[in-house]
């Protein structure tokens, strides 16, 4: 993605912060939408069942939603929040003094740490140039850093309902590169309306 297409993105979610506040709508989505991925990020990766505090990557954290919602649920976790949008994790960072959150542009700088858990939510949803592209590069390149699983989600193109801004995906092309990176994958298309669940998982 080049440079300008982050910029818009940046700019995009800061004017809807502006305008919205600190709300789900902030970040395109209402607040049973929001709890619904949520709830099933929880359930796929079985956070509610892990030992131990597994380590988990936020990648998108925004202003730490995700977060607040785990901690709410009583969740340990080791959690890391990463996002391109100083204003989000300027609210994060206020928010939940107790975790890590980062501003890195993923295209410029490498992580040096790996992770029990990826998590990439509705992060790669708007209607840009590049922004498919940098979701396939993110998924790969992130899963070298996952010791366990990585989960992403996204809309489907098979979707009841379309907004002419937002990206819509389509589960085979998604299928088709997880295989290309692990052959132990799993894709969800029933579990919420209009929405993709891929999780891959490293071999054993």
């Amino acid at each position: 993605m080049d440079e300008a297409a982050k910029e818009y993105i940046i700019d995009f979610f800061t004017k809807r912060l502006k305008h919205f506040g600190d709300t789900p709508a902030s970040v395109g989505w209402s607040e049973k939408g929001q709890f619904l991925r949520y709830q099933t990020i929880i359930e796929l990766l079985g956070l509610d069942k892990a030992k131990g505090y597994p380590s988990v990557l936020d990648f998108g954290a925004g202003k730490g939603d995700l977060y607040g919602f785990l901690r709410s649920k009583g969740l340990k976790l080791k959690y890391t929040g990463l996002d391109i949008n100083p204003e989000l994790i300027g609210i994060a960072r206020e928010k939940y003094r107790e975790a890590s959150f980062h501003i890195i542009d993923l295209e410029k700088e490498d992580l040096d740490q790996t992770f029990d858990f990826i998590i990439i939510c509705g992060v790669f949803n708007l209607k840009i140039n590049g922004v498919k592209e940098s979701a396939f590069w993110s998924i790969k390149k992130l899963f070298n850093n996952t010791k366990r699983s990585l989960l992403f989600n996204c809309p489907s193109i098979y979707a009841k309902s379309k907004d002419i801004d937002i990206l819509y995906y389509d589960p085979h092309e998604l299928l088709s590169l997880a295989l290309g990176i692990t052959k132990k994958v799993n894709l969800y298309h029933h579990l919420i309306e209009g929405e993709i669940f891929l999780k891959l998982s490293q071999e054993e």
